[in-house]
């Protein structure tokens, strides 16, 4: 008789691990022939082009009207270290996709803008982005899509939850 495997036992985890770590892998080869590495990638993708409005980007972001992007939403919305991020700014600023200024709310803190090097780089990251999805979604149809970003948004929730309340 087969006995069947408990499904968490190798089940979410194994799978949400396995998808992360080939998006890793996918990220890192794209973005080697630009001298970046995943950090500066994805904190291109969420740093806010000054004096436009980002639009229909896929990213879940930390919705406001301003127009410049703090390092601390960074870090909320991209869930890296504070001294990650202060190294990938500072990489990003030092090759020119970034530039800095001190925060007109908090002067204490200080917001970021693409230039336009990384307003055009920002179209690279989008064009890899749709190729990655393309090929990972393909055979979903809209509505499983959907379904699954909703799923995976909650037990985004959860686990973020979870965490904070072992920190209590």
């Amino acid at each position: 008789m087969i006995m069947q495997q408990n499904p968490l036992e190798r089940g979410i985890g194994h799978n949400i691990m396995a998808f992360d770590k080939y998006f890793r892998v996918y990220l890192k080869n794209c973005l080697n022939d630009y001298d970046l590495n995943i950090a500066e990638g994805m904190v291109l993708l969420s740093v806010r082009e000054k004096g436009r409005e980002n639009e229909g980007e896929n990213i879940d972001r930390i919705l406001t009207s301003e127009q410049e992007t703090t390092q601390d939403q960074l870090v909320q919305e991209l869930h890296y270290d504070k001294s990650v991020m202060t190294r990938t700014m500072q990489s990003l600023e030092a090759k020119e996709y970034v530039i800095r200024a001190v925060n007109p709310k908090d002067s204490r803190s200080f917001v970021f803008s693409l230039t336009e090097a990384g307003s055009a780089f920002k179209a690279v990251l989008m064009t890899i982005m749709t190729e990655w999805n393309a090929e990972v979604l393909d055979g979903f149809t809209p509505k499983e899509i959907e379904l699954m970003n909703d799923m995976l948004a909650r037990l985004a929730q959860n686990a973020k939850t979870a965490c904070n309340r072992e920190r209590e």
